[in-house]
């Protein structure tokens, strides 16, 4: 006896790029449009790589939307509980996720296909990146351009090449190394960030 075909479902295809940043750092994912607000900060908390530490925002067709925080900037909608249906967002139609309002890192969101899905599942995924997230607190674009300046490759292997002139403490080493794979490992790994992406929607 064959099962009964679920019902086909509306998945959005966002590309999320963060502003300011040359090489570019963005990201494209499916996801069902059901998905609260605050389910798809949980998303691009993950895909980006950031470690949800500070207060964000979206601003959607002009009004702002987030968690409402006694003492801060108040948000026009808490948005736990607002699906991205409620917009009814149409194709190549931009938005805005704004994250840590010190540093102020702005995501620029664009819908670039709506989608029936029959079968859903995994959802939501990325399907495509590039770029890493820069560290969190680094200061914002200004510090992390300055920062990754400091820790480019010409850099490094001055650094290299310093070890030679004196003794070398391990303990110390490490850490130092773990400094610099920061800056030098630039790949964004896709698997890693759908694997986590199942272990917090599950």
């Amino acid at each position: 006896m064959s099962s009964d075909p679920q019902p086909a479902i509306s998945v959005l295809q966002l590309r999320i790029s963060l502003r300011g940043l040359s090489p570019p750092v963005w990201r494209r994912v499916l996801v069902p449009e059901h998905l609260t607000l605050a389910q798809l900060h949980n998303v691009i908390q993950v895909v980006m790589g950031w470690t949800d530490e500070h207060l964000h925002q979206f601003t959607i067709r002009g009004r702002r939307y987030g968690e409402a925080h006694e003492g801060v900037l108040q948000c026009s909608t808490v948005a736990n509980e607002l699906a991205l249906t409620a917009f009814g967002l149409r194709e190549h139609e931009g938005f805005i996720y704004v994250y840590d309002f010190n540093a102020w890192w702005r995501h620029d969101i664009r819908v670039e296909r709506r989608l029936l899905r029959q079968q859903p599942a995994p959802l939501p995924r990325c399907v495509a990146g590039c770029g890493p997230c820069p560290p969190e607190d680094i200061g914002g674009i200004e510090g992390y351009l300055e920062s990754k300046e400091e820790r480019s490759e010409y850099e490094f292997l001055e650094w290299i090449e310093s070890l030679r002139e004196g003794p070398i403490v391990l303990d110390e080493l490490r850490d130092e190394v773990d400094k610099w794979l920061v800056w030098l490992d630039r790949r964004f790994d896709r698997r890693t960030a759908n694997d986590r992406l199942q272990e917090i929607l599950a």
